[in-house]
């Protein structure tokens, strides 16, 4: 019986993996979605102890790290509606710590000259039991299925997360508000840091869209998180900007290992 991903196979310059679930999956993984996040302080101290050796919180005052959370409503993932890797929509949320491979040093925006930053994804619940295959054995996400609901409506996103590994009713509500301003061409690529086979992964990810970005808090724009997540990470509740996308699509490449997690 088969329980993970197969060796992939090259196809001109994309090549094809099966998983475990029967579907044939192509890379670069195409996707588009809606999503809204927030991005908070957190104690760095906290942070460090989740995070693998190689990898170091982004350290943003002494003492003093960053979490992102991010509700995500797909409306496609994978190819037409013909190709095989074409997967049934999906709500998911994500915890991500912004965090830097390599780095020698501690120090605020020191680190931004001294290694390669990226974001860490440390939880990763989603609505499918296909979505779950597709991350973890392709790229080690961190995914669960859990309750979860995420609507991009006239007011902006919205996300509740139930359950999962953090267990109780609620763990997770967040709403960002529709900015008041049009949102603008954007076009950048990031890179996702996972833990695969006991090996570091890094994941480039390109994405594009009309995308608003703000700084501070904003009227309409809240978190509500559980206690046991804000004692785990040092959660503080106060917004150090906002994300929010109607329309984005991305490009899910292969990863790439480079370094051994701890122990």
């Amino acid at each position: 019986m088969t329980t993970g991903a197969s060796a992939a196979t090259p196809v001109g310059e994309r090549t094809r993996t099966n998983l475990s679930t029967g579907h044939v999956v192509e890379l670069p993984l195409e996707l588009s979605f809606a999503m809204g996040g927030v991005t908070v302080p957190a104690r760095r101290s906290r942070l460090e102890a989740i995070l693998p050796d190689a990898l170091s919180s982004l350290a943003i005052a002494p003492g003093v790290g960053c979490v992102a959370l991010v509700g995500i409503q797909y409306h496609r993932v994978g190819g037409g509606e013909t190709d095989s890797s074409q997967f049934e929509p999906y709500d998911e949320f994500a915890l991500i710590v912004p965090a830097v491979h390599g780095s020698r040093t501690s120090l605020p925006l020191a680190q931004l000259a001294d290694g390669a930053i990226g974001g860490y994804v440390h939880w990763l619940p989603v609505t499918t039991e296909a979505s779950v295959a597709l991350g973890r054995e392709l790229w080690g996400y961190p995914k669960e299925r859990a309750d979860i609901t995420v609507t991009d409506g006239p007011t902006g996103v919205r996300a509740v997360v139930d359950g999962g590994r953090y267990g109780g009713d609620e763990a997770v509500r967040l709403e960002v508000a529709r900015p008041r301003t049009d949102a603008r061409a954007r076009e950048w690529t990031m890179h996702s840091y996972t833990v695969k086979d006991d090996d570091l992964l890094r994941t480039p990810v390109h994405v594009s869209g009309d995308v608003a970005i703000g700084f501070g808090p904003s009227v309409g724009t809240r978190l509500e998180v559980s206690s046991t997540v804000r004692r785990e990470l040092g959660l503080r509740q106060r917004s150090l900007g906002r994300m929010y996308g109607a329309h984005v699509r991305a490009r899910l490449h292969e990863g790439e290992r480079i370094a051994h997690r701890r122990g």
